[in-house]
């Protein structure tokens, strides 16, 4: 469950210069701001540093921003042009959703059912990353805000500056995408 968004006298204090106020903002969202950097790049050091950058950031721009509004989809909206900047600078590579016929040494022994499922349900979920990282940039965020930052289509349409329906339509061509690329896996879980 997503936490509610930080009061405006906070945002108000922060934009006058208290940086206690400041830490609290960011205590407050760099979990949905590290989330979205990571689930952009896959690689949790490039994430720290986007995350970092995108909170000098909203320092700089706090000014800008009207303390009568909700914060969360305009910090989300720097978060996500921040991302979307580095990525366009630096391609990364796609990461692939094949894994290793040999046991990894993370995964607990299958001695009990529960261990089982446990392992089964660990490499359902890092398959499911893999698959979200071969998606294009646009559908990878969309598919973040909506899913893990469990953010409404207004909301995500208003951090990205696009049209409700755009969101929509985009929302539902990436689940289309991670269907065709899950294809074979689900099919093999149910």
């Amino acid at each position: 469950m997503r936490r509610p968004d930080v009061a405006p006298d906070v945002v108000v204090a922060a934009q006058g210069g208290d940086e206690q106020a400041f830490e609290r903002i960011v205590e407050h969202y760099q979990r949905p701001v590290f989330a979205i950097a990571y689930r952009m790049t896959c690689d949790a050091g490039r994430a720290e540093d986007l995350a970092q950058d995108v909170f000098l950031r909203v320092w700089r721009k706090l000014g800008t921003f009207r303390p009568d509004q909700p914060l969360r989809p305009w910090l989300l909206r720097l978060a996500t042009n921040v991302c979307i900047n580095a990525l366009r600078k630096r391609r990364l590579p796609v990461v692939s959703v094949q894994t290793d016929d040999g046991a990894d040494p993370r995964e607990p022994q299958a001695r009990d059912p529960e261990a089982s499922e446990l392992a089964s349900r660990r490499e359902l979920a890092e398959q499911l990353e893999g698959a979200i990282a071969q998606l294009p940039e646009d559908y990878r965020v969309i598919v973040t805000l909506r899913h893990v930052e469990e953010m409404s289509y207004e909301e995500i349409a208003e951090a990205l500056g696009r049209p409700v329906g755009t969101v929509k339509v985009r929302l539902f061509r990436a689940r289309e995408r991670l269907r065709r690329i899950l294809g074979p896996v689900l099919e093999d879980e149910g």
